[in-house]
């Protein structure tokens, strides 16, 4: 359980660069959230202090996750949840698509988006090789002048453990 709560937080906030957008997205938005998300991919990759802080300060304080069965983790519970499980993986790549990008209203962007990871993860009885897809709707909102992530919503995920499926949720 730990395990697939642990994939399920990286991966829904490890998203990088924008492949598909709606045309009425501003550029600028898009470039800025595509950069907010790459810093999740390098905070996973190397999960240094300053990594993990530049990609959790993206989260609005409002911020909440929401997990397949509708479960809502406050940011500061999710923050310090992600922090201390990502001591137990060593993610070698990480690669990202957004799927769409849709401008609910001038301040709100929703962006449908999968993420892949791949590295080990650590458990008592050694090291196992992880392979993880998965996506996420996430709501930005312009919050005085910065685009911050309000809330991540699982969608789907694929998530293997020495070639085993361990999770296989959502669409």
């Amino acid at each position: 359980m730990l395990l697939k709560l642990t994939i399920a937080l990286l991966c829904a906030a490890v998203v990088a660069p924008v492949a598909a957008r709606a045309d009425a997205v501003p550029d600028a938005a898009t470039k800025t959230i595509t950069t907010d998300y790459q810093l999740f991919c390098t905070a996973t990759q190397d999960p240094t202090d300053a990594n993990l802080n530049s990609a959790f300060a993206m989260l609005s304080p409002d911020f909440v996750h929401v997990d397949f069965k509708g479960k809502q983790m406050q940011r500061d519970a999710y923050i310090a949840q992600g922090k201390q499980q990502i001591k137990q993986l060593h993610i070698t790549s990480c690669a990202n698509t957004i799927n769409s990008s849709t401008l609910s209203d001038p301040n709100t962007i929703v962006i449908v988006a999968t993420g892949k990871i791949a590295g080990q993860i650590q458990a008592p009885d050694g090291n196992h090789d992880l392979d993880a897809t998965t996506s996420s709707q996430d709501t930005w909102k312009l919050v005085n002048g910065t685009w911050m992530q309000t809330q991540s919503k699982d969608v789907s995920a694929l998530v293997k453990i020495d070639g085993k499926v361990v999770q296989d949720e959502g669409n």
